[in-house]
């Protein structure tokens, strides 16, 4: 089966086409089974196959696995204290920077996280407040069109240097919005 990657740059075609077809080919034969007979029992029992999976993170079967697992773990790692979810979105006009080289995705999830760190490290240099950050880069919105966004967990409390857990502040829009020190994606 042939795909449009017209779009795509051309140095991800082959991935994009390997990735397709690990997907659709997935749970089939295709990809391999296992056969499982008994060789005890009487008669002539029939053999059980079971279909390889992909596992890719981006089939829409084994993905969900993947994002379950990741998920369960991430859940056994957070601390219990309050947290707020928010979204870094990529304005329209960078998008492409990021279609054609998405290894500064990497650097983006980075610099999110530097912003926080950086907010409440400068509250209480002497304390070394530290908050806790998880980024989670998505690529794709909801309509499936390229639109790379940074979801991050922060938590609502700071950890002090003696490990005692101290209220933060709410921080604004305006602060993230016009801090001089604004995290930079390099050219």
């Amino acid at each position: 089966m042939e795909t449009p990657l017209g779009s795509a740059p051309e140095a991800y075609r082959g991935d994009i086409r390997e990735t397709v077809q690990k997907a659709i080919k997935c749970g089939t034969r295709d990809l391999g089974y296992a056969k499982y007979e008994c060789l005890g029992c009487e008669g002539d029992p029939v053999p059980v196959f079971v279909c390889l999976i992909c596992k890719s993170c981006f089939c829409h079967k084994c993905g969900k696995k993947y994002t379950d697992d990741w998920s369960d773990k991430q859940q056994d790692m957070i601390f219990d204290v309050p947290r707020r979810h928010l979204v870094f979105t990529v304005p329209k006009d960078l998008r492409n920077v990021f279609y054609y080289d998405r290894s500064k995705l990497n650097e983006l999830s980075r610099k999110v996280a530097e912003v926080f760190k950086f907010y409440d490290h400068r509250k209480d240099k002497k304390r070394q407040l530290q908050v806790g950050v998880i980024t989670v880069i998505h690529t794709f919105g909801r309509d499936l069109k390229f639109n790379p966004h940074v979801h991050t967990l922060v938590t609502e409390e700071t950890l002090d240097n003696r490990h005692e857990w101290r209220p933060s502040d709410y921080i604004s829009y305006d602060y993230l919005l016009n801090r001089k020190e604004k995290p930079a994606v390099s050219k």
